[in-house]
């Protein structure tokens, strides 16, 4: 189902750096719309923004990030795959640095009571919860914010 998905939606298409949009948010997430509506038109039940996220951003890391481009500006603006191990470790960093990180803490605050199931996700969800994660990384590579994982 996911490589079908990942085809249909042009997504394997993407090999490389030279496929990112020159609006990188609005092309990740226009994958993001296809695949949610795939899945829709495929009769696929419960398949939200927040399950298409995380395909299409583990897809792009996969590929783009592990696979040698890392260090090409448009690969640092890729959000990250968001997952419950994130959101406990961002949790738990955010707190314990909460006065150095003060803006990013309260919107990742405000994206959590919104709703915190990334497996729920609506597309404001995730845009809430990405804003925060810009806030954090402050121009870092979005992908690094993943050394917060708490497994």
């Amino acid at each position: 189902m996911a490589f079908e998905l990942i085809e249909a939606s042009g997504l394997g298409q993407v090999t490389g750096p030279e496929h990112i949009g020159q609006n990188v948010d609005k092309w990740q997430m226009s994958f993001m719309k296809k695949i949610e509506a795939e899945a829709a038109r495929l009769g696929v039940t419960d398949f939200s923004f927040g399950r298409a996220q995380k395909l299409v951003n583990i897809y792009l890391k996969t590929v783009l990030v592990c696979g040698g481009h890392h260090q090409h500006p448009s690969v640092a603006l890729l959000h990250p795959p968001l997952d419950l191990e994130l959101f406990k470790g961002l949790r738990s960093f955010l707190s314990k640095n909460r006065s150095a990180m003060g803006k990013a803490r309260s919107a990742f605050i405000a994206a959590q009571k919104r709703n915190p199931r990334w497996t729920k996700f609506s597309e404001a969800d995730y845009v809430a919860h990405i804003d925060a994660i810009k806030l954090l990384m402050a121009g870092k590579p979005l992908y690094q914010v993943e050394e917060h994982w708490e497994l």
